[in-house]
């Protein structure tokens, strides 16, 4: 994956995803679309915009693009991270309920309202998160979401049916592997079919990155009993060992090139997705950790990428 690219290139992505979302910041700080205004439209990109994005671009490439070494590293270092934070969670003794929430925190990375926008403006494809995307909706999330229901106090056990059906409940994971199938079959798409859904593709992003824009309003660290020392092991690995390790083993073990090298340094340093704050929520554990790694990993994720950049320019 050879690529020609430049810190300029990069600096004028950043400055047009920072533009957008400093929209989506005022209209959340003003109010402007309503008390419902960020649920109705995160709704609208999610069971519309999102899956014609994911099923358009994935569709009308080959599938090595798709499935590369760039997104095996991006799982490889996921599972890794989480894999850390499990272990000295266990030995800590923080509870496997607040231990499930850290694991998330680390490992889920924002791929859709701002993963998704950054890997389009800056990196030059939708694609490249792609890998990352599939792996954390369907097998992270329902694994994590799982223990989580079985762990329940209140709750009861959810069936093996629930479990097994939860990947293709969700709209976005049934768009990739959709047009992944495509692709892998080399299958030859109408234009009336695809034009609809590239046309509506085409608002997707700048409505994720204003969905994200507005979310950033009202969102602050949290204090919470037990959390401080879950939240500052997460936000190391989160933002420091993560990306360090991606670019460990795009250099010295796959040996890729500079523009895929930072492919994966980009992806791995993309902060944690706000879904994690909702799932805490949903289970009642976790809150603190979740949103305060949530505003911290995000408020670190520019200069990260930034300086990710310079580098490796």
């Amino acid at each position: 994956m050879d690529k020609d690219w430049d810190l300029d290139g990069v600096l004028k992505g950043f400055f047009v995803v920072g533009t957008v979302l400093l929209v989506g910041y005022i209209l959340g700080r003003t109010s402007a679309l309503g008390p419902h205004g960020t649920k109705v439209l995160s709704t609208l990109t999610f069971l519309v915009g999102l899956p014609s994005l994911m099923f358009s671009m994935i569709a009308t490439r080959h599938i090595s693009d798709v499935l590369s070494q760039t997104g095996l590293i991006s799982v490889v270092t996921a599972v890794a991270v989480m894999a850390l934070f499990a272990v000295i969670g266990a030995l800590a003794r923080w509870g496997i309920r607040r231990i499930t929430i850290g694991a998330l925190s680390t490992g889920i990375v924002n791929s859709t309202n701002l993963g998704v926008p950054l890997s389009l403006y800056v990196l030059g494809s939708a694609t490249y998160v792609t890998p990352i995307m599939l792996f954390q909706l369907s097998v992270i999330t329902p694994i994590a979401l799982t223990i989580l229901d079985l762990t329940d106090p209140d709750g009861g056990k959810p069936s093996i049916k629930r479990i097994l059906t939860t990947p293709f409940r969700n709209p976005v994971t049934v768009a990739a592997l959709l047009g992944i199938l495509v692709s892998a079959l080399d299958l030859h798409i109408p234009t009336l079919v695809l034009d609809p859904l590239s046309l509506i593709a085409q608002v997707t992003v700048p409505l994720m990155l204003i969905i994200f824009g507005m979310s950033l309003h009202g969102l602050s660290p949290r204090g919470g009993s037990g959390d401080g020392a879950p939240t500052l092991v997460a936000v190391i690995l989160k933002s420091a060992v993560q990306p360090v390790l991606a670019w460990l083993i795009a250099v010295f073990v796959f040996h890729l090139d500079t523009f895929s090298t930072f492919v994966v340094t980009a992806c791995a340093i993309l902060p944690t997705g706000q879904n994690v704050v909702l799932y805490a929520v949903r289970y009642r554990v976790g809150q603190s950790l979740a949103q305060t790694t949530a505003v911290v990993t995000s408020a670190l994720a520019v200069p990260l990428l930034l300086g990710a950049a310079s580098v490796m320019n």
